[in-house]
């Protein structure tokens, strides 16, 4: 069941604080409050969602203002109900009318949140907040249906959250769309008829790091070992029935006799995955005839165990098959037990060769990010130009004047695709280097760095908002955080420029109001309703 009200009665000066005090209108999370279109977001949250079936949910704005604060203070997930919880300024931000000492939710349900939040209602979510910053056309729809049903939900959930003012709210998108407008000269294309080139767009592909330890072969098959031996205890136990012998002493013995040593040569660590093999063949053998002999004995073993022993069986082979062909890599090879969808992205970085993760494949055009790709396997970027190209054109209504990316995506078949479309693409030219001027190659280097923005946008998110370390360990979750990354990154844009644009807007006023003083002239000022 949906119980959300609209955003826009909330006040600032309804607001009830403990000790009769007032909250700053200065604050940074009632600014960025004011940048939200809280009802534009409830309407896509609630899309697959049943208004009359259920009981009552979290409001939306509660949900999505709990993600935001998770990553714009990098947090986990208990901290970020006790931060709801202890400050008044994240009270507001989440909707709630009054301060309050109680808990808002139980930090368990931020799994579920990252559920919802999936990658397509992210998505959603940042084509709204580019319709917000202007950077594409706005469509304005009113959903009566959702504001009277929260109307109706106020008696049965007093509660819930409060709407926003449309005073704060409206002043500052007005602000935004009258600098979108000033902007369209220069970067905004025409949605009408055919449309010319227009814009920049940065590519660039980066991984997420999820949050596992450092993978080895050796630690890899003890691991599952451990747990095999801890399956079968379990079985036996509830079967009453007799322990195998598993040799589990000597097992862990031979494991850390290997493993504490700084210096091994490739001699001992085939020894030791030989030996580590046997014990995992033997300990599946034992679990696999007690399940078949005694099928009763299964619900032993609860889903998450049972999902556990296939990932099991599945390493086994992969190390058998690289152990008996004496190779290092495998085809969809397994790092970890616990998430089985991360593979290693070899980097060839200084830093580190391999990273274990998930690779974005993500668009940049005037500070505002959109993720064109996100794949647990690794993949040449360089060959999908052409879709974030037509992605472009999908977004903003024109193909991009030209297309700033690194060497792997300048191969012939991107090259000639762009210059049948018109669009030049930034970078050295393939064969031979052209004879060029000085100036001439200034300008080229000039073009070529713009391409740092994107790399900085990388930055912000690993340094600033947690993308570095991703600790979701399901595939869901973890793709619904890497997105809302992005997504609080352009809301984090979005606030900036709004605030140049009202800077701009006071530098304009005294500006006039000194021309025309000279003049002996009235200003008539006018603020929008």
């Amino acid at each position: 069941m949906i119980r959300y009200t609209p955003q826009a009665q909330l006040t600032l000066e309804g607001f009830q604080t403990p000790f009769s005090q007032d909250l700053n209108k200065n604050n940074r999370w009632v600014k960025l409050a004011g940048c939200i279109p809280w009802d534009k977001l409830a309407n896509v949250y609630y899309k697959k969602m049943n208004s009359d079936f259920g009981a009552p949910s979290l409001s939306a704005r509660m949900v999505i203002g709990a993600m935001i604060i998770k990553h714009m203070l990098n947090i986990d997930d208990r901290e970020v109900v006790a931060q709801i919880q202890e400050n008044m300024y994240l009270q507001y931000f989440v909707g709630l009318s009054s301060f309050t000492t109680e808990e808002p939710f139980d930090a368990s349900l931020m799994v579920s949140i990252r559920y919802r939040l999936g990658q397509e209602v992210m998505e959603a979510f940042n084509h709204l907040v580019l319709q917000e910053a202007g950077i594409i056309p706005a469509v304005f729809e009113e959903d009566k249906d959702l504001a009277s049903a929260g109307r109706n939900n106020d008696d049965d959930a007093p509660d819930a959250s409060p709407q926003y003012p449309a005073d704060s709210v409206n002043d500052k998108v007005q602000v935004t769309k009258a600098a979108a407008k000033d902007k369209s000269a220069d970067t905004a294309c025409n949605h009408d008829g055919e449309n010319a080139n227009s814009g920049t767009l940065l590519l660039d592909a980066t991984i997420a790091e999820q949050q596992i330890e450092y993978p080895t072969d050796l630690k890899l098959l003890n691991e599952s070992r451990e747990q095999l031996e801890r399956m079968i205890r379990q079985v036996c136990k509830e079967g009453n029935l007799h322990q195998p012998r598993m040799y589990k002493n000597n097992a862990r013995k031979q494991y850390l006799t290997l493993a504490k040593k700084k210096k091994k040569t490739k001699k001992q660590i085939r020894k030791g995955l030989r030996s580590q093999l046997q014990y995992v063949s033997r300990d599946l053998k034992y679990i696999n005839k007690l399940l078949e002999d005694h099928s009763t004995l299964k619900k032993a073993l609860d889903k998450r165990d049972g999902k556990l022993l296939q990932v099991i069986h599945e390493v086994y082979r992969q190390q058998h098959e690289m152990y008996t062909e004496d190779k290092r890599s495998i085809e969809h090879r397994i790092v970890s037990l616990y998430q089985p969808h991360v593979r290693p992205m070899p980097r060839g970085k200084d830093r580190v060769q391999t990273e274990f993760g998930s690779k974005q494949l993500v668009m940049l055009k005037d500070g505002y990010t959109h993720v064109q790709k996100i794949s647990w396997d690794n993949f040449n970027e360089g060959i999908h130009l052409q879709d974030c190209v037509e992605t472009y054109k999908c977004i903003y209504g024109c193909y991009p004047e030209k297309v700033s990316a690194d060497g792997i995506f300048g191969n012939k078949a991107n090259r000639k695709y762009l210059k049948e479309k018109n669009i030049r693409f930034v970078g050295k030219q393939l064969g031979r280097p052209p004879k060029m001027s000085p100036a001439e190659k200034r300008k080229l280097q000039k073009e070529m760095a713009g391409r740092n923005e994107i790399e900085g946008k990388f930055g912000q998110g690993k340094n600033g908002y947690g993308l570095q370390k991703i600790k979701a360990r399901m595939q869901a979750t973890a793709e619904s955080w890497i997105m809302s990354i992005y997504f609080i990154m352009n809301l984090v844009k979005l606030s900036e420029r709004i605030f140049l644009c009202l800077l701009k807007m006071v530098v304009a006023y005294f500006s006039n109001h000194e021309l025309l003083k000279k003049n002996n002239c009235n200003l008539i000022v006018t603020t929008p309703n």
